[in-house]
């Protein structure tokens, strides 16, 4: 039998150190930062005491729009990133500053795009045909 790899996401403690910083920050109690980024105060309250093992993307932009803490730090302090994705500084933008990308330049990144694309879809067909043949046949 094939052996499936895959990988437990693990809040990092310095999550909910960052969401509490960035909160008292701004001058914001729990429930007005939770009600602004639509989730509970016990919620909010939870992911600042490490108490949540996998917190949704969806939540985590919402507090970083609430909060002023980008997106891409949130999710790699959530344990989303892959280790050999090393974050950008903040307030780093993906986007090269100066002139604007030509058309030739982003031709090439829409093509890295597409073989990443490509390639997580041959991914996903070699995991179902696994599962495929790991799954008892019916009779």
């Amino acid at each position: 039998m094939m052996k499936i790899p895959y990988t437990l996401v693990k809040m990092r403690p310095e999550l909910g150190a960052e969401l509490r910083r960035a909160r008292t920050a701004r001058g914001l109690s729990l429930d007005a930062a939770g009600r602004a980024a639509n989730i509970s105060q016990g919620y909010l309250h939870k992911l600042e005491a490490g108490r949540v093992d996998s917190p949704s993307p969806r939540v985590l932009q919402r507090l970083g729009e609430v909060l002023g803490v980008p997106y891409r730090r949130l999710m790699d302090l959530a344990g989303y990133l892959p280790p050999d994705v090393a974050p950008r500084p903040r307030g780093e933008s993906a986007m090269p500053t100066g002139a604007p990308p030509t058309n030739h330049e982003l031709a090439r990144l829409l093509e890295r795009v597409l073989e990443e694309l490509t390639e997580l879809r041959r991914d996903q067909r070699a995991l179902a045909e696994a599962l495929a043949r790991a799954a008892p046949h019916e009779s």
